[in-house]
């Protein structure tokens, strides 16, 4: 028996479709965009209108301000410490200056005190016994004079011729001498005193030692006010309550002394104007 025509299968045309080549073209304009974004991102256009960047720019200019700001702090902040650094590092050198100076007044209040024996001068050796012979000349004359006999005296003899260079002198009138000792004369004797030396009080203290660290503070201190005078301690107290005061000049006027007590005064130490007396301190 021969098979119909409707038995046989039917066979699909080959070929692409036009559907198939428009998803394959897609497909590789989309793979094709890929590879130039990630290889050459630069060919591609910019979209954002230069939003981005723009922005972009405008934050990295104020994190640039914010940045110098932070740096202009720091710089400030370090000129402070190092300040404060020179401040510190001086007052430790003037501290340690004032206790070296306390350290060596102490030693010398510890110091005991030196023996007056061994101090004593020596005593210089016995000049020997020399004659004398100042006096034989004069002897020798005295017997001479006693062996010559008496000059003879000539009466009625003429007056000797002066000698050459010598002068004569006539007789002074005692009536003219008298005169002239009576027009001179002489008043009481007046006797001026003195003007005491003027000096300033600083201080007043119970002990001596005492006065003489306040003295070395103040002209450490005070240097350009104290640096030309001298420091004396006066006894203000009695045996039972004692009591010392510190005295500096002497200063050439009372003026003067008033002007350094207002300079003194102005710092807040004590000044009164003193005579300058006492013992060196």
């Amino acid at each position: 028996m021969t098979k119909t025509a409707s038995d046989k299968p039917i066979r699909r045309a080959s070929g692409a479709t036009p559907y198939a080549a428009l998803w394959f073209t897609l497909g590789g304009a989309g793979l094709g965009y890929l590879c130039v974004a990630f290889f050459a991102p630069h060919l591609l256009p910019d979209f954002s209108g230069g939003r981005l960047a723009g922005g972009s720019e405008a934050q990295v200019m104020r994190v640039a301000a914010d940045v110098e700001d932070l740096k202009s702090s720091l710089s400030k902040l370090q000129l402070d410490v190092d300040s404060v650094k020179a401040d510190v590092s001086a007052q430790a050198a003037h501290t340690d200056q004032l206790s070296s100076k306390l350290a060596a007044l102490d030693e010398k209040m510890q110091a005991p005190p030196m023996q007056t024996s061994a101090l004593a001068e020596p005593v210089p050796p016995p000049t020997p016994d020399v004659p004398d012979f100042s006096g034989a000349p004069q002897q020798h004359a005295e017997e001479e004079a006693h062996d010559t006999p008496p000059p003879t005296k000539v009466i009625n003899a003429a007056p000797a011729a002066p000698k050459v260079g010598e002068i004569v002198t006539g007789s002074v009138n005692k009536s003219n001498k008298a005169a002239s000792e009576e027009a001179i004369s002489f008043g009481p004797a007046v006797v001026k005193a003195e003007p005491k030396p003027v000096g300033i009080q600083l201080a007043t203290d119970r002990s001596v030692d005492a006065l003489r660290i306040t003295w070395s503070a103040l002209a450490q201190l005070h240097g350009d006010t104290l640096g030309s005078l001298t420091a004396q301690y006066a006894d203000l107290g009695t045996a039972a309550n004692p009591n010392y005061g510190l005295i500096a000049g002497p200063i050439k006027s009372k003026t003067e002394a008033k002007k350094i007590c207002k300079e003194l005064a102005a710092q807040s130490v004590s000044c009164k104007i003193s005579d300058f007396k006492g013992a060196a301190l």
